[in-house]
């Protein structure tokens, strides 16, 4: 779980929540880059055409909060980032249908597995192990998004790609069948109050819409930088990381087309961010039929 590795990013005890979001998705990871699906056009593609014209997922969020954090995460906030969730999937032909909610109270979770003893962080990477796997709900196509508070210093969020365990779906008792989902920093959900949302500019849902992205299949628009294959979507223009909103920003002059500031699978923040590409979408759907629901 990348999420073990967040005691790096710590310079030390004063160190606070990064002002910019970073989401620990690595686009190396598991096998998003050398699948068949490779670059899907913003065409339409054979595969794609043969698909289902839609994806019906089951959502399961966990509010998981230390004792000082308990009540930071209201109702409504929670009505506030499912809207926002569901309404954005909707406009890609993915419905979202919120199945169940649970507000789970633990120190230990709650900081995401990664405590200060006084002299050094220390993380605890079996009882996460341990946590999700009595958690967790539902098939390997089902999202399980997990908002912690106050989770950690320096990141923002991180979600599983889908995989295979020999050539299969995982199983449940798969390691990865329980510890695929999305944790998210509950700080970044909308209508967090004002002293608490600390992720500058990340505050309006859309980091949990942006780990979904993952769970889908998509890479970062900036994967590769300015050099092919990218992100494996055609329709993408290449791009190094870009924060803020910048209008015209252009980070690969040598390559066609402006940075895609406002692509959900970027950095910009969340008043910049609004859309995916048809070929994101293509990709989508082609990754959920060959990795998390076979299609007939």
């Amino acid at each position: 779980m990348r999420s073990f590795a967040l005691a790096v990013i710590f310079a030390g005890v004063d160190q606070v929540l990064a002002t910019r979001a970073r989401c620990l998705v690595g686009d190396e990871e598991g096998t998003a880059q050398s699948w068949g699906l490779s670059r899907i056009a913003a065409t339409s593609q054979p595969k794609a055409s043969a698909l289902p014209s839609e994806i019906a997922v089951d959502v399961h969020f966990h509010i998981t909060s230390t004792t000082d954090y308990a009540n930071l995460v209201t109702d409504e906030i929670i009505a506030a980032q499912w809207e926002i969730l569901r309404d954005t999937y909707a406009d890609y032909n993915i419905t979202l249908t919120l199945v169940s909610t649970e507000s789970i109270v633990d120190d230990l979770a709650g900081a995401g597995w990664l405590v200060f003893n006084g002299t050094a962080w220390n993380n605890y990477p079996e009882e996460q192990k341990a946590f999700f796997n009595s958690t967790r709900k539902g098939g390997y196509d089902d999202l399980n998004l997990y908002f912690f508070a106050p989770w950690s210093p320096g990141a923002s969020g991180y979600c599983t790609f889908p995989t295979t365990v020999a050539g299969a779906l995982p199983q449940p008792g798969d390691e990865a069948f329980y510890t695929d989902l999305c944790e998210i920093s509950a700080l970044s959900m909308p209508g967090v109050p004002a002293d608490n949302a600390t992720l500058d500019g990340y505050y309006y849902g859309h980091v949990a819409i942006h780990e979904t992205g993952h769970w889908f299949g998509l890479n970062h628009t900036f994967a590769g930088g300015c050099n092919e294959p990218g992100d494996f979507v055609a329709d993408t223009p290449a791009t190094g990381i870009v924060y803020d909103c910048p209008a015209q920003s252009d980070t690969c002059p040598d390559v066609a087309g402006l940075d895609p500031i406002y692509n959900f699978m970027s950095y910009t923040n969340d008043t910049c961010t609004s859309e995916f590409t048809p070929g994101q979408k293509d990709r989508m759907f082609e990754t959920f039929f060959s990795y998390r629901r076979i299609s007939a």
